[in-house]
């Protein structure tokens, strides 16, 4: 019999600070990689007539990339 674990996972974000962190990346690495879809860990969102993104980083792809496990 296998044992597998099942992780849960919240929806929830994971900031932009706590990924560079876990990747030992600089935090504009981060947000670079999401702008331009190299980093598929998550979204970036420019409002119209805005110069500022907003970013959304999924746990669970997070999870998948990393194997980071992120609680909040």
């Amino acid at each position: 019999m296998i044992n597998q674990t099942i992780i849960e996972f919240s929806g929830g974000n994971v900031p932009i600070p706590e990924v560079a962190k876990i990747m030992k990346k600089d935090k504009q690495f981060i947000r670079i990689g999401i702008q331009e879809n190299w980093l598929p860990i998550g979204v970036a969102y420019k409002k119209e007539g805005s110069s500022e993104y907003s970013y959304y980083v999924s746990p669970k792809k997070l999870y998948e990339y990393t194997g980071y496990i992120y609680k909040e």
